[in-house]
């Protein structure tokens, strides 16, 4: 139970040094959503960035965050359909089953850079090996 604990609250602390450095550097008129997901429950945090927000995040350089805190094995990505590195990322069984080539940068930066692409972030503390998982939409 602690090592799920650990977990959880790395992927939180990963999220919000992402989070946070988008907001402190975004004018009070974006605001990305914040919210329990009903159909998970309310047992998973959603934060969905606009695409001002992703764009910032990108330029920050935020998702570098998500691989210094998480590494490559406890985080996932879910990337669009039109993504470059959709399929790039051949199974790995010696690793945790989320482990990915693409990297957190990676995945914010491509959806920063289509017209109206952003990012959502989830929190599933049911899912302790992959508690954070980074979105694309566009």
């Amino acid at each position: 139970m602690r090592r799920v604990r650990i977990r959880l609250a790395t992927a939180a602390a990963a999220l919000c040094c992402v989070a946070g450095g988008v907001s402190v550097v975004a004018p009070s008129t974006t605001a990305s959503t914040v919210y329990l997901s009903p159909v998970y429950g309310n047992r998973v945090l959603i934060v969905e960035l606009t695409h001002f927000e992703t764009v910032l995040a990108a330029q920050l350089g935020a998702g570098h965050v998500i691989n210094g805190v998480m590494g490559n094995d406890r985080w996932g990505p879910i990337l669009d359909n039109d993504s470059a590195y959709r399929g790039a990322n051949p199974p790995r069984p010696f690793r945790a089953r989320a482990w990915n080539t693409v990297t957190g940068q990676q995945v914010i930066a491509e959806a920063a850079s289509h017209p109206g692409g952003r990012v959502v972030f989830g929190v599933f503390p049911d899912n302790p090996d992959v508690p954070l998982w980074v979105m694309q939409d566009w």
